[in-house]
């Protein structure tokens, strides 16, 4: 998947070519993140929106979040654990519990679980990145206070 400022497209790279052009619906996309399983997308906006994708229902979103004050800058997928992180300009990183399910009858379940504030607000950045650790439900994130913090 490719995520550019106001659409973002899915590609099939052995046929080189676009399988589905998802329908955003916000002013600016910043990032992106594909489930693990390959059938879910959350691209975040600077307009503060988290915009989830149920790749199997629709190419419009499944569901609209505004759980962030700020521009949403990085999203991220635990590869093994039923979560993702969101980080933003407001110094926040928020872990949500998104499970997605086999059974195609059932929609994904979304449940906000933490909100972590350690960076600093220096500057109009907050946030800038974040990663969970492959095996442990650990979040890394790098803000632009120039610190890194581990939250276990």
């Amino acid at each position: 998947a490719v995520v550019s400022t106001q659409s973002t497209g899915v590609y099939n790279l052995v046929k080189q070519a676009m399988v589905r052009k998802l329908v955003c619906g916000v002013k600016w996309a910043s990032c992106m993140a594909v489930h693990p399983k390959g059938d879910n997308v959350i691209v975040g906006s600077y307009d503060k929106s988290l915009i989830w994708f149920d790749m199997d229902l629709s190419t419009k979103p499944y569901k609209s979040l505004q759980q962030h004050k700020k521009a949403v800058r990085d999203v991220c997928f635990h590869p093994r654990l039923p979560l993702y992180s969101s980080v933003s300009d407001d110094c926040s990183a928020i872990v949500t519990h998104g499970m997605v399910y086999d059974d195609l009858v059932k929609n994904p379940l979304i449940v906000p679980v933490k909100v972590l504030r350690a960076h600093k607000a220096g500057s109009k950045y907050g946030v800038l990145s974040n990663v969970f650790h492959p095996n442990q439900p650990w979040l890394f994130t790098g803000g632009a206070d120039g610190d890194i913090w581990l939250y276990v």
